[in-house]
């Protein structure tokens, strides 16, 4: 036999590597149209990187709202839109849907003190919600959950005399609750107004073991400037409803008949009894509120149906951060500027379509996002497209998993609510991806992303998030990961070892299923049997 020389070894080769890229091509995509096909092709991993790692650049402050990096963002992305062939969708004929807002933060001579020692904003206390200027001194008192209910076999309060008194409450469940069933029982029974009620001058929340988020965690979260709407700003608590951290937790038990780590384990028992805490506690706090606007930035694509081309596809992805806080820059780049980079990937490649999808589709960046979806509720209250006629909600809200590696399961939150939930499970099999159930239940995901405002307007949605891992676990461990080093942090940025093909994937997926809800004959509609089964579009939540 003829040995082959160099040139024909490398044709060979070559020829080798070809075909078994075409080969893993379709064998990734089988069930795919070829129109399907093309979109994908179009999806490009380059435009993903350029618009994450600009977006996550020192240059916009961390894209804060109602802060000038947060202006530059809307701006910039409003360029890109433009430089796409998307139309503007927002007020007076921009890319750029407007909403007033009100940021409000505690000036330097706000104080909490335990017996005179002072509590540092951020690592020992936080505020629970939005709070008024007050001067208030009182004596504290331990009522463990603060639920009263026949219905469960709890009385935390027995005869506590709370008036004139801080209550302090654990936020987080006892033993024999799961986060998520503890929040159902917390949620219905409202403690909060009860010891209100009762007489309480304020309320303490200290977070147990017990809780999903680690208690220094919760106090650094919720211990940053606040955004808000006008009418919430308006609204200020003129009482004390505090997060305190571990460090000041146990501090509040000194000098009492049991301390910290005993009293959260009485808590749980059937005959706890609440406690007279030793220390006093004085709230000294002076707020100051500074007024801007903020902006969505909406682009759309027209449909090629005549009668269709009124309803859209909506695809959203939130591009806000934290900003610029206390001299650091929290760039955001898993939560949420990859969003944003594989959102509007997807929107170039649908606009290079030769034939447009039957319907049309738009797509929101939104803003203030971290701050309570204000962006997404006000797109849903003050719809850019007639909500009677928006088939459904694509999000995109960064965890830091798929890029992480190749795409092995997907998530779709929401997915077993809707008709929506069927279609995201053939696209997954299309991409040989094993779909995943919610493997997070207790963080209340679903109600935790810019989708979610669509659906209180009852628009089925969904939001995808792709693991790289096989198992519930490993997907756990991952987001577990990401929360406790990057999430909300100024580590959440852009890193050389980041899997960009993962992202595409993720892109991919949400781009076919547009195509095929833009195509379909007929909207996604709600399964029965669940909170959303008998909404229509352009109802409102309770």
């Amino acid at each position: 036999m003829k040995a082959f020389n160099r040139t024909q070894l490398k044709r060979f080769y070559l020829i080798l590597v070809l075909t078994t890229f075409v080969v893993v091509s379709v064998k990734g995509q089988s069930g795919l149209t070829s129109a399907e096909k093309n979109l994908t092709r179009s999806i490009k991993v380059k435009t993903i990187k350029r618009i994450t790692s600009e977006l996550s650049d020192d240059k916009f402050e961390g894209r804060g709202t109602l802060q000038r990096g947060g202006d530059m963002a809307a701006g910039w992305i409003a360029d890109q839109m433009k430089v796409m062939g998307l139309k503007p969708l927002g007020d007076n004929g921009t890319f750029l849907q407007s909403m007033p807002l009100v940021a409000t933060t505690y000036s330097d001579d706000t104080r909490i003190t335990l017996d005179g020692r002072p509590l540092i904003y951020g690592t020992d206390w936080s505020a629970a919600t939005l709070l008024g200027n007050m001067n208030v001194e009182a004596k504290m008192i331990f009522v463990g959950h603060g639920i009263v209910s026949d219905e469960i076999g709890r009385n935390d309060l027995k005869d506590a005399d709370l008036k004139g008194k801080i209550a302090v409450i654990i936020q987080g469940p006892p033993r024999g609750y799961t986060e998520q069933k503890w929040k159902e029982v917390s949620d219905k029974l409202a403690p909060i107004p009860l010891l209100i009620q009762r007489g309480a001058a304020g309320v303490i929340l200290v977070t147990s073991d017990r809780s999903t988020m680690k208690p220094d965690f919760i106090v650094n979260q919720m211990g940053r400037r606040n955004v808000s709407t006008a009418a919430s700003a308006a609204q200020l608590i003129p009482m004390p409803l505090l997060f305190l951290g571990e460090t000041a937790g146990k501090k509040i038990f000194e000098g009492s008949t049991m301390d910290f780590a005993k009293a959260m384990e009485a808590a749980s028992d059937e005959g706890f009894r609440p406690i007279d805490l030793k220390p006093t506690v004085r709230v000294d706090l002076r707020t100051k509120q500074e007024k801007g606007n903020a902006h969505n930035v909406v682009g759309y694509i027209e449909g090629s149906d005549p009668a269709l081309k009124n309803e859209a596809v909506v695809f959203t992805a939130h591009y806000d951060g934290f900003g610029l806080m206390n001299g650091k820059v929290y760039n955001a780049a898993a939560d949420n500027a990859i969003g944003n980079g594989e959102m509007l990937a997807v929107a170039e490649a649908f606009s290079k379509m030769k034939v447009r999808p039957k319907r049309s589709l738009v797509f929101v960046s939104t803003t203030a996002e971290e701050y309570g979806l204000i962006g997404g509720y006000h797109f849903a209250k003050n719809p850019k497209w007639d909500i009677a006629k928006i088939a459904a909600n694509l999000n995109l809200d960064g965890i830091g998993t798929e890029i992480m590696g190749p795409i092995k399961k997907m998530v779709g939150f929401g997915a077993e609510y809707s008709t929506i939930g069927t279609m995201f499970n053939d696209v997954a099999r299309a991409y040989n991806i094993t779909p995943m159930e919610d493997p997070i239940p207790e963080q209340g995901v679903f109600g935790r992303s810019d989708h979610y405002p669509f659906v209180t307007r009852g628009v089925p949605a969904l939001m995808l998030v792709g693991s790289p891992e096989d198992t519930k676990e490993g997907f756990v461990k991952r987001f577990n990961e990401f929360e406790e080093a990057k999430y909300h942090q100024p580590s959440d940025d852009v890193y050389k070892e980041w899997h960009w093909p993962g992202a595409k994937t993720v892109a991919d997926m949400m781009g076919i299923l547009g195509y095929r809800i833009a195509q379909s004959d007929s909207m996604p509609e709600w399964k029965s049997g669940n909170l959303y089964s008998n909404m229509k579009r352009g109802d409102q939540l309770p």
